[in-house]
Parts: structure tokens; sequence; C-alpha cells
């Protein structure tokens, strides 16, 4: 009988830990650019666009709040590259994107007072192209 109990308690484990991986979010991976903040002069917050392949903007993203730190040095290692006094709201860079969608949305804030509602995305990893 004891033996039995074990049998059926390893079954359904696997079982459980089977249905959590197959409703495990899948690893995206895209073409972005990563835009710098140019709120001072009416333009956006630090955003993502994420691109297709002839270089258009698919939609605008945000990153979540735990992965926004890749984002972030990212952002700084670019800056630091620039003449000192250089006005940065204007930089974007292009990159690799790897990241996973979630079910938040966040709020861009852009020039003149506008807020739009955009995804947010758990950033996995980013590289410069």
């Amino acid at each position: 009988m004891k033996m039995l109990s074990i049998i059926i308690l390893s079954v359904l484990l696997n079982t459980c830990s089977a249905d959590t991986d197959e409703n495990a979010t899948p690893l995206m991976e895209a073409n972005a650019i990563v835009f710098n903040n140019n709120l001072p002069v009416d333009g956006c917050a630090e955003h993502i666009s994420l691109i297709d392949t002839n270089g258009d903007k698919i939609k605008d993203v945000l990153p979540t709040e735990a992965s926004n730190t890749l984002l972030k040095n990212l952002l700084n290692t670019e800056i630091a590259k620039l003449p000192a006094n250089t006005y940065t709201g204007n930089l974007k860079v292009s990159v690799v994107l790897q990241y996973k969608t979630t079910q938040e949305k966040g709020e861009l804030i852009c020039g003149w007072g506008s807020k739009s509602s955009v995804d947010l995305i758990e950033i996995v990893n980013i590289t410069k192209k």
C-alpha cells in the first residue's frame, strides 16, 4: 500500500510539472529600436519599438519593472560613448530583443501630456546590433 501511494504521488507530481511547462510563456525574439527619454522636447519617455523585417514599427512596448535595468544599462552604455554635454534625448539604438510577453499594460508618456497604454514585456536579453 505504501509503494502504491508513492507511485500515485509521483505520477501526480510529474503531471503537474508538465502542465506548468506547457503554460509557460514562450521566449520571443524581435528586432527593435530603443528610444531614450525625449520628453523635454515633447517626444516620448524611454520605450522600445518592435520593428518588422522592413524596419517599420509594429508597436511600442515598455519593459516590466523587473527587467527595466537591462534597458537602462544599454542606454547608459550608449550615452557614455557620446561626447560630453551632448543632448541624449534623441538617442535611439537598434537592438535584438529576447523577451516574454505579459498580460500587463503600462503607460507611455509623450509630449503635451499625451499618454498611451502599451504592453509590458519581460526583457530576457537585449543586444545592440
